[in-house]
């Protein structure tokens, strides 16, 4: 059978694209992700239930990894369009899976290293499947509030290395949030253009020159986000290969130098310097970026472990301090490996002093929001 040669000044039909949208608590980013097409929601946060009747696809209530890892093609031929809600519950529905495995875990109850890459490819080829099947894909994330400075950013609420990952695989992005219109009245808009409040990636040229998209009611537009998806493919799928990737390969570029303005840690640091590709069109762009970050931060680059270092000037949180910490963590029903692996840390004691109160303050307003929720 001959083989179907595209060449790079033809423009590369994509039948299924990656969504990934994130968002402040109570904007109905569930509620949102029901109006694909022909959609199944894997309801990793068992939240489905509170979108009423709005609620318009199949739901699979995951209790645990198998619940989805089982499915077949045959399950899933109905539907089109496959919800992750959210992306972070499923990478923890997958660590918790290894741990049952004895041979991952150590001595502590933590996932080994090795495991923890074998969680994230357990992952990847698992949407790679969902891919190849013709579905799309939507990721569901909750938004984190970071200070940066003067400067309050907004970010998927995952971890360093997953939130580097997911951000490379993503086709589109977008920050769902609120803003009061010019009448005072709240509205909702979805921004897919990265700016210095928040990252986002917009290779389907969604929302025109502001990247913004007004969410609608979505009683009376049940077909919001296959109508978006769709725009986006449309846009996609009038782009040459070589301009498709340079699309990504730029957007990429922008989100990777944000993510190291962010940087705090020379453990961040690393888990960037982890996600370059030396292959990536920017490459010596990303490398440099890093260390002109390190330089700021005063990092230093240790030769024999081939990675960053925080200055010797590093003073960390007294065992007290630590043990505070952690108390409130679990009050606030957060797993302290989470919490440290969302703030690029390598453990508590990586906390410097001079933020402890910054960030006792930040762990009791996430249980607080918790607690609303």
């Amino acid at each position: 059978m001959a083989i179907n040669i595209i060449p790079a000044d033809q423009a590369l039909n994509v039948s299924a694209i990656i969504t990934y949208i994130y968002a402040d608590p109570g904007l109905g980013k569930t509620s949102l992700g029901f109006t694909g097409d022909k959609t199944i929601s894997f309801d990793f946060d068992r939240g489905a239930h509170r979108t009423g009747e709005l609620r318009r696809g199949a739901v699979v209530p995951v209790q645990q990894w198998s619940d989805v890892a089982n499915l077949t093609p045959q399950d899933l031929a109905p539907f089109n369009t496959i919800v992750i809600d959210t992306v972070g519950a499923m990478l923890e529905s997958i660590k918790t899976h290894l741990l049952l495995n004895a041979t991952n875990r150590q001595k502590d109850g933590a996932l080994k290293l090795k495991a923890q890459g074998l969680a994230n490819q357990t992952f990847k080829q698992y949407v790679n499947t969902l891919i190849s099947m013709g579905k799309d894909v939507v990721f569901i994330a909750h938004a984190s509030e970071d200070q940066n400075g003067d400067q309050i950013i907004y970010r998927p609420d995952l971890g360093g290395k997953n939130r580097n990952e997911l951000y490379r695989i993503a086709d589109i992005m977008g920050y769902l949030t609120t803003v009061t219109t010019g009448e005072g009245k709240h509205e909702r808009l979805i921004s897919f253009k990265p700016c210095p409040t928040h990252h986002a990636k917009n290779a389907g040229g969604l929302g025109g020159e502001t990247g913004e998209v007004w969410v609608p009611d979505l009683k009376t537009h049940p077909t919001f986000l296959a109508d978006l998806i769709k725009q986006a493919k449309d846009h996609i799928n009038t782009l040459t290969p070589d301009q498709l990737a340079m699309i990504r390969a730029s957007e990429e570029m922008e989100n990777f130098i944000q993510s190291c303005g962010e940087a705090q840690y020379a453990s961040e640091l690393n888990q960037l310097t982890e996600s370059l590709d030396k292959q990536h069109a920017f490459y010596q762009n990303m490398r440099l970026a890093v260390k002109n970050r390190a330089k700021d931060l005063n990092c230093t680059f240790d030769m024999q472990r081939s990675a960053w270092v925080d200055s010797p000037e590093f003073n960390g949180i007294t065992d007290a301090q630590r043990d505070e910490l952690q108390d409130l963590l679990n009050q606030a029903g957060i797993d302290v490996m989470t919490f440290c692996e969302n703030n690029g840390i390598d453990s508590l004691i990586s906390i410097e002093a001079q933020h402890f109160e910054a960030v006792k303050a930040d762990v009791i307003k996430q249980g607080q929001g918790k607690a609303v929720a």
